[in-house]
């Protein structure tokens, strides 16, 4: 396995959830995508103009007042390693594996925010949230955006907006991604019918491989459907009403399930510690899944000797580059990472506490 090139300290030795976490609504990720007027989109571009692009965009994107000590990482630079760890970090739906030359990467200190240079449009600046403070992440991207473009021509059309490489993404160019962790729900098969009792034409739901068929970690996104015929306040209502609806369920429900003894809950709960904590190797779908539900028994106090901080940072931390990152052992086989996994989860984990008797 190829050695990564260094990411800053903060990427590297900082998880999102090490103050504060909202255990039903942990994350939201922003992304504003923008196109230069005088280009064609990456997919046409010959070698001149990739390089023309990542010099301008590079040059304006580092020199961003809002950014703390920006970087770029160029993608040619990059190991799979390193780009699989930025894609985990930045909670993306695309791999990052096929970019190269003249593509690339800006981030800062806050390790909450990352450009994307000439991917899938020329330039794309998301920002996450872990805080629940979706009002002000906004406005920072906002405003970043609006500095950028008093010194770069976007690509703009007054019937479409801004026009983007995917038609679907054009008009305000403006997606948000809102992940809940909804078990409650999801354990009880009552998601697929509040979904519909809810259904807004708006949001679309999805798990993190992009349906709803197989929801790792018990993690559900919500998306605004829509980008042209809409503006930015209209997408943040129509996402924030739906989350929110959501969250409320999902605490009633856990209210439910902790007064009615729930024991196929209970059950799932003591599978889940039970793996967590004896198993010689797992994989990562089966420790998201498992770190779910201990976060759900914790609520419910059926676990007891664990916060929720600890079982996110586990949650983050047990995927494949943030794993060998945390042990320190990039040269690690790939068969072995299933043990080490259950090793390093072993670990963070001890101390902790089934209280159901069983």
């Amino acid at each position: 396995m190829k050695e990564p090139i260094p990411l800053p300290d903060p990427l590297l030795n900082h998880t999102p959830w090490e103050n504060e976490i909202n255990p039903i609504w942990p994350a939201s990720l922003f992304i504003l995508r923008r196109n230069l007027n005088k280009y064609l989109f990456p997919t046409k571009m010959n070698p001149s103009e990739f390089q023309q692009t990542f010099e301008i965009l590079k040059d304006r994107v580092l020199k961003t007042p809002a950014l703390d000590q920006p970087i770029c990482l160029k993608a040619e630079e990059l190991s799979a390693l390193c780009k699989q760890f930025l894609f985990e970090h930045f909670l993306c739906r695309e791999s990052f594996q096929n970019t190269s030359t003249h593509q690339g990467f800006i981030v800062d200190t806050s390790s909450r925010f990352m450009a994307m240079l000439n991917i899938e449009d020329h330039l794309q600046l998301q920002m996450v949230d872990y805080k629940g403070a979706w009002e002000n992440t906004w406005n920072t991207l906002n405003k970043m955006e609006t500095a950028l473009g008093e010194t770069l021509e976007y690509a703009f059309n007054s019937r479409f907006g801004y026009l983007t490489s995917n038609p679907a993404l054009s008009g305000t160019g403006f997606t948000v991604h809102v992940f809940l962790h909804l078990p409650a729900l999801i354990h009880t098969e009552q998601l697929l019918d509040t979904l519909t009792k809810l259904k807004e034409e708006e949001v679309t739901v999805s798990g993190m491989q992009g349906s709803l068929d197989e929801l790792v970690g018990d993690l559900v996104i919500l998306q605004n459907t829509y980008t042209l015929g809409v503006n930015e306040e209209n997408i943040l209502h129509a996402l924030h009403s739906m989350a929110m609806k959501l969250m409320a369920l999902e605490k009633t429900l856990r209210t439910h399930i902790q007064t009615e003894n729930h024991l196929e809950i209970k059950d799932l709960v003591c599978r889940a510690f039970g793996l967590l904590m004896h198993s010689y190797q797992l994989q990562t779908k089966e420790a998201l899944s498992s770190l779910s539900l201990l976060s759900l028994g914790l609520d419910l106090g059926w676990i007891a000797g664990v916060t929720h901080q600890t079982l996110y940072n586990a949650f983050f931390t047990c995927r494949r580059s943030h794993l060998l990152h945390a042990l320190n052992e990039k040269n690690t086989e790939e068969h072995e990472i299933p043990r080490k996994r259950a090793e390093y989860l072993h670990k963070i984990l001890h101390g902790i506490e089934l209280k159901i008797a069983v």
